[in-house]
């Protein structure tokens, strides 16, 4: 993981990019994007914030995304670089593979060195590991993301199977010769499995999230995208699907309103408002029916 600052990096970014094409020249610069050429390398991570190299906005901390070395940047504006007209990279390491968009650029890695978001390096390895050697990847293209460019077809059977307070665990009928998978939340991709499950994380209790699913293939582009599918997060963040909606002190309860306190769901006995559930004083006013 870098140690530099997230707006240096960006600035020593597109300064080292300017020093190169001026030194050598654009002509002398890697002039092609060697599409589906594996290559063996290393990878690391990190968790920047703000705009990319290719000017858009970025978060590495939750997008899955990945920089490449500056050594494959040819144009003088890095924001129209052909590395940002639908390019991913398709990594392999210990018999799983994603495939994340090019959004940045690394300055400090040489070319067979990529920096893959967090996200995106905790689907292959420990973030405690740092770096990882070994690694096998490629540039593919993804046609800009995902949006139906490919030829595979759309997965079926998509359901939950299974739901927290934070949380939303999916799964769907595999597609042959999908290389990996792409989920969207509202249509923003926050997965990239490489089998027909996924959990997705850091959610809203008691909140309605769509999703659908893409089959991706081995160059990197998504087919036609799965039926929308509307799962809503429990409502107590506690860890099951009977938790009720979290108790609030501003509403009036009446006898048998549920309630979802501390982990724990409640059923009112009497009429109240502002009796805290787990309140020695509110045992007339509330049945603590366990944890959820």
């Amino acid at each position: 993981m870098h140690a530099a600052p997230k707006r240096i990096r960006r600035w020593v970014a597109a300064l080292i990019g300017a020093v190169v094409l001026t030194v050598l020249g654009v002509g002398a610069a890697m002039a092609a994007i060697p599409i589906g050429q594996t290559r063996t390398g290393k990878m690391t991570w990190y968790d920047d914030a703000g705009y990319g190299a290719c000017g858009t906005s970025i978060n590495a901390a939750t997008e899955d995304l990945v920089a490449v070395s500056t050594s494959w940047w040819t144009a003088a504006n890095p924001n129209n670089d052909d590395l940002c007209k639908g390019i991913s990279v398709e990594v392999s390491y210990n018999g799983r593979t994603v495939t994340v968009p090019v959004k940045d650029k690394c300055p400090t890695c040489p070319a067979d060195h990529i920096d893959l978001s967090k996200p995106a390096f905790q689907r292959l390895a420990d973030l405690d590991l740092g770096t990882v050697s070994g690694i096998t990847w490629k540039f593919v293209n993804s046609g800009g993301g995902g949006g139906g460019t490919g030829t595979l077809p759309a997965p079926t059977g998509l359901k939950a199977t299974g739901t927290t307070g934070s949380t939303v665990s999916l799964s769907w009928n595999g597609v042959g010769g999908a290389a990996s998978y792409a989920v969207y939340r509202g249509g923003t991709k926050v997965g990239s499995p490489s089998g027909a499950s996924f959990t997705d994380t850091g959610l809203a209790a008691a909140t309605a999230y769509g999703y659908t699913v893409a089959a991706v293939d081995s160059a990197g582009r998504a087919g036609t995208p799965s039926g929308a599918l509307t799962v809503t997060t429990a409502g107590g963040g506690g860890g099951g699907t009977t938790c009720p909606v979290a108790w609030t002190a501003s509403k009036s309860y009446v006898p048998g309103d549920r309630a979802a306190y501390n982990g724990h769901a409640y059923t009112a006995t009497y009429y109240s408002t502002g009796a805290v559930p787990n309140d020695p004083g509110s045992w007339a006013v509330w049945r603590d029916d366990g944890a959820c």
